[in-house]
């Protein structure tokens, strides 16, 4: 397997009952601790959807990083690393800084499933039915969420550049705490 990413040590990977498998904390992991950054090779949303046709995976385990591109694997076929693996929660314990960091948002004890919100990235994705479990769960997620004023307060702080640019872009700039 080719590493394109940083994962902490206080991680590891487990079968999860939100999807198949997740990452959990093993070790007591601080607020603003840096967790994970993502790597790998930029692609257009073009290149994505072509891509995406012969391997699915390319949907669901990009990260938008900028208008019309994605950071994803390093080459077709490569098989994801721990980093891809991430699961979604409406209600997460990690949060973006930057692109391509994820840090916790909170206190996380060891055994927890460490989430974060697949919308605080994306500004349009192949919507999925969230089954994250949360109180606050959205139900569908779509890369639409940035564009309503409680999403951005809840997760002021924790909103990738690429979704932050789209709210500049909107005129509709979020108070950071």
């Amino acid at each position: 397997m080719l590493i394109h990413s940083w994962m902490s040590p206080k991680c590891r990977l487990a079968p999860s009952s939100k999807s198949g498998m997740g990452i959990f904390a093993s070790f007591l992991i601080e607020p603003r601790e840096i967790v994970a950054v993502w790597g790998g090779k930029v692609y257009t949303q073009a290149e994505v959807h072509q891509l995406s046709l012969q391997i699915p995976e390319y949907n669901s385990h990009t990260v938008s990083v900028a208008p019309g591109f994605y950071i994803g694997l390093m080459s077709p076929g490569t098989e994801l690393d721990d980093t891809d693996l991430f699961n979604h929660s409406c209600q997460p314990n990690l949060g973006v800084v930057g692109q391509i960091t994820l840090i916790a948002r909170q206190q996380i004890e060891a055994g927890e499933e460490l989430t974060f919100d697949y919308d605080t990235t994306e500004t349009a994705a192949v919507p999925f039915h969230c089954r994250c479990g949360a109180p606050e769960c959205r139900g569908v997620i779509d890369g639409s969420s940035w564009t309503k004023p409680d999403f951005q307060k809840a997760h002021a702080g924790y909103l990738s550049w690429n979704v932050l640019e789209a709210i500049r872009r909107s005129g509709d700039e979020p108070r950071q705490p």
